[in-house]
């Protein structure tokens, strides 16, 4: 499966890069002027061994296989490779992105209030199931029941309070303590009043749906208190029965035609971008 055009992502909030440059599956971001962000390579073009861990902020840039540096700005030190590979601005929301425009809406306005988060920590992980199934699980409200898949999620929410939007290319549902949002096709987005977790998956072949790397990571407030941040951070386990459920759905992906109720008006919506954007 590949799609007609370049997939939008979400590569991190502008706050992680406040003490140095940060550090995503795929690029290391750099901090330049006018609030423009460089993108470096994470892989040295020498022969392509990882540059620094992810989720971590660094200053200089070092290959480890054969010690090749860079400075912070991305410029060769012991070595003639280039690493910068391209450039992104900071949204009106905080947000750095990759191949999209961000539209004013209520989850921009939202984060773009948010002046004081500060970049907590990563939590990574791979599988070998499908990303359009867990898409799909991501817009889907009917599996939050009491008993299913999500035991400490369900007694949290009650669907009911649920409202639910989406626009061309993504679907937000917002709640009493917050937002989902998510970004086709692989960006996931949650938020609570000084608390943000940018979530995504990266394809290990965007012509394949089967096999992905993942990354959430945590953003707060630091006035945000320990039992809130608990909260919030369950979020991984909820993420991760997600990924579970997912890997047991026999085959590929198929889209929903229609909507076995109001729960599922989101998987309709992933399903007509699917269509519409899937490359036959």
């Amino acid at each position: 499966m590949s799609l007609v055009y370049k997939t939008p992502k979400i590569l991190a909030h502008v706050s992680a890069l406040d003490q140095g440059n940060f550090v995503t599956p795929e690029y290391i971001l750099n901090k330049g002027e006018n609030i423009d962000i460089n993108l470096f390579r994470r892989y040295c073009p020498h022969r392509l061994y990882p540059l620094e861990e992810i989720g971590s902020v660094v200053d200089g840039i070092t290959c480890k296989f054969h010690n090749f540096k860079w400075d912070k700005n991305g410029d060769p030190i012991n070595n003639p490779k280039k690493i910068k590979c391209g450039q992104s601005t900071v949204s009106q929301s905080g947000l750095i992105y990759k191949d999209y425009d961000e539209p004013n809406t209520y989850w921009s306005q939202c984060l773009s209030a948010e002046k004081n988060l500060q970049y907590s920590h990563s939590v990574v992980g791979s599988s070998l199931g499908s990303w359009l199934w867990l898409m799909e699980a991501e817009a889907d409200l009917l599996h939050l029941y009491l008993g299913g898949i999500h035991p400490f999620l369900a007694r949290q929410i009650n669907l009911e309070e649920i409202e639910l939007d989406q626009g061309d290319g993504w679907i937000l549902q917002i709640h009493p303590n917050g937002w989902w949002l998510y970004i086709f096709p692989y960006v996931f987005v949650e938020y609570s009043p000084g608390c943000l977790m940018v979530n995504y998956v990266t394809p290990k072949d965007e012509d394949c749906e089967f096999g992905y790397d993942w990354i959430c990571q945590f953003y707060y407030d630091p006035t945000v208190s320990v039992d809130k941040r608990y909260i919030f951070e369950t979020l991984v386990e909820v993420f991760k029965q997600d990924i579970e459920t997912t890997e047991k759905q026999k085959g590929p992906y198929f889209p929903s035609a229609t909507a076995m109720n109001k729960y599922e008006y989101h998987c309709v919506h992933f399903g007509e971008w699917y269509r519409k954007n899937k490359k036959m």
